[in-house]
């Protein structure tokens, strides 16, 4: 099999195709020839070693992909043998021809999309389905702001928001060809944060009350003015920090709890990738069931062959993108997959 490792942390130039023996799969897992697979900005804060503080060289990259299950182990029940599914690894591996994944890092897909699609569905969406329902709790009607919405979270949750019943719908960006994204998913005002600033936007568009609901994931000065025009009773969740470089607790805002008390608003953080979806499956089907529903899609705004994948890493990074960058590794990744899932509900919590 064909991967991608890196022995030393660094720019794009760092990350090496690699050939080594294919994998066995988990006693009560599988093996999946992986068709195309998804990047997130951590991979990038991986790849330059500051993702983590124990991070050591040789190191793999990737943390969703999509493919068709070649093998599996004895224990394995939920799939069989040349079923599409979704490959969530938080362990890191997906930037491979093949992957070898647990019971709990293999996924049901939405019916109805291409490998591609899939490729771009899973962190993204389960990252906006999470913090809208698990965390904040979201109610159809109620006024949604979402920053950075552009990108591929930030769609998704435009997306999921819109398709809930939310609004108005609000939505930043930077530059006039993303503050165009967002509308086209679905946002009722999109401002351009480089031109504007947002919080009159929000004031106006909810009469004064503010936003229900916030989804955060800037940092920085945008996190404070975020709070500034949080309605009575809304939920501002805090997804990431990216116009943060450096050190986060020195880096962020305090946010003292008599703030909260008098304003009663509330605060709270999602990160994905510790919670991971082991147990957590009753809430992916909700997700699958909804989008299957209402024939939702990820917004893809790259795709690069496996070998470009250098390239993928700079389109990332230069934050010129939209949507989610996906890398393909087979001829047939743009075809819609045929679907092969197991009915809702035969999945455990």
């Amino acid at each position: 099999m064909e991967l991608i490792e890196i022995d030393t942390f660094g720019g794009p130039e760092v990350l090496r195709t690699r050939r080594v023996a294919d994998p066995a799969p988990p006693n009560d897992g599988y093996v999946v020839e992986v068709r195309a697979a998804g990047l997130n900005y951590a991979d990038v804060v991986e790849r330059r070693g500051l993702y983590k503080k124990d991070q050591r060289a040789p190191y793999r990259l990737g943390k969703e992909a999509a493919g068709i299950v070649v093998a599996k182990g004895p224990r394995a029940t939920e799939f069989g043998v040349g079923d599409a599914v979704i490959v969530v690894s938080f362990s890191n591996g997906c930037y491979a021809d093949l992957v070898a994944a647990e019971a709990h890092e293999v996924l049901r897909p939405p019916a109805g999309m291409s490998f591609v699609e899939l490729a771009g569905f899973a962190t993204n969406f389960a990252t906006a389905w999470w913090a809208m329902h698990e965390v904040a709790r979201v109610r159809p009607g109620e006024a949604v702001l979402v920053q950075a919405a552009a990108g591929g979270v930030g769609t998704a949750a435009v997306t999921l928001a819109r398709s809930l019943g939310c609004g108005p719908v609000i939505g930043t960006a930077g530059g006039p060809a993303k503050v165009d994204v967002v509308r086209e998913v679905g946002a009722d005002v999109a401002v351009d944060y480089l031109v504007d600033d947002f919080r009159p936007a929000v004031l106006e568009a909810t009469g004064g009350r503010g936003a229900d609901y916030c989804l955060e994931s800037v940092g920085g000065e945008t996190y404070a003015r975020s709070l500034e025009v949080m309605a009575d009773l809304g939920h501002l969740v805090i997804i990431g920090f990216s116009s943060i470089a450096g050190d986060y607790a020195t880096a962020i805002p305090r946010l003292h709890p008599l703030s909260v008390f008098h304003r009663s608003f509330s605060v709270g953080g999602l990160n994905i990738d510790n919670l991971g979806f082991a147990h957590q499956r009753r809430t992916w089907d909700r997700l699958v069931d909804h989008v299957d529903a209402h024939r939702l899609r990820p917004v893809i705004g790259q795709v690069h062959p496996f070998g470009a994948v250098a390239d993928a890493h700079r389109a990332l990074e230069s934050r010129s993108t939209t949507g989610k960058v996906v890398l393909t590794m087979h001829a047939d990744a743009h075809d819609v997959v045929v679907d092969l899932r197991p009915a809702a509900g035969a999945l455990t919590a």
